[in-house]
């Protein structure tokens, strides 16, 4: 299946979205700083306003149906990415993609996505669905569909998690296998015992749920180090094995090439 055919019955609906770039960035993994998954963000080429970031525009798609042909197109490159990576070697548990809070609430969503994923071939266990922290405003059908999603083989994790209106409960409810921290949790690790306590136990927390968490916007092997000390598993950002990433999004071709240089790197050292 390509863009066009996942297009064809929706064209009036996606006029202007079909021209986006699926970029991807590494998920670390605290203890041997390999990458253990990877993470995407969409872009959308607008021919009047240039290259538009999720920020800009989904709050915007996400306000009717056209949310959902734009999913399956990213979910679609994503799925090519993934191959890419798998025929390149890369090893790697899943690879993620945003799904829109308005496809969750259909009582439909997980059927709409094992049926897309069963005509690309895909597996779901290869896939990794983000949830934005806004879902904890929702009502309880986003709950239910993550739950049968989780039934059918997906990944999920809810992204953008604070501390300051940290939703204990809101969390359980939802199950989430992995919760991606803002952040601004990491820009107070190390600032003093108390900060530090508090991020500490934060993580407990979500682990207490049988969640694991993912730490964002680690800039050092230092900061990399304590997060492991907390019991944090993940982490986008530097301070990994091939320590040049920077928690940036990059285009597929770009991590390959990156994967590549490292390998022979560690066969010349």
């Amino acid at each position: 299946m390509d863009e066009k055919e996942v297009l064809q019955d929706n064209s009036a609906t996606v006029s202007g979205l079909r021209a986006i770039e699926m970029r991807y960035r590494p998920i670390f993994d605290s203890f041997t700083k390999g990458a253990a998954f990877y993470q995407s963000s969409i872009r959308l080429n607008a021919p009047d306003m240039g290259v538009l970031l999720p920020e800009r525009f989904m709050p915007v798609v996400e306000s009717d149906d056209r949310c959902i042909p734009l999913f399956k197109l990213a979910l679609l490159q994503t799925i090519k990415a993934a191959d890419k990576f798998t025929g390149r070697e890369l090893d790697f548990d899943w690879i993620s993609v945003n799904i829109p809070l308005r496809l969750l609430r259909r009582s439909d969503c997980t059927n709409i996505l094992t049926e897309f994923t069963g005509m690309v071939g895909a597996k779901n266990s290869k896939i990794c669905l983000e949830i934005p922290s806004s879902v904890f405003d929702d009502e309880d059908s986003c709950s239910k569909s993550i739950r049968k999603l989780k039934d059918a083989g997906f990944h999920t994790m809810i992204t953008g998690v604070d501390a300051v209106s940290f939703p204990l409960m809101r969390i359980a409810d939802f199950e989430p296998e992995y919760v991606m921290l803002d952040e601004a949790i990491t820009a107070s690790i190390g600032k003093d015992k108390r900060s530090d306590t508090c991020i500490c136990s934060l993580i407990t927390l979500i682990r207490d749920l049988d969640a694991e968490p993912i730490a964002t916007g680690v800039a050092s092997a230092e900061t990399a180090e304590k997060f492991y000390e907390f019991e944090c598993s993940y982490y986008t950002g530097a301070g990994s094995a091939t320590g040049d990433f920077s928690g940036n999004f990059l285009q597929e071709r770009f991590i390959r090439r990156k994967n590549q240089e490292h390998e022979q790197e560690q066969s010349e050292a």
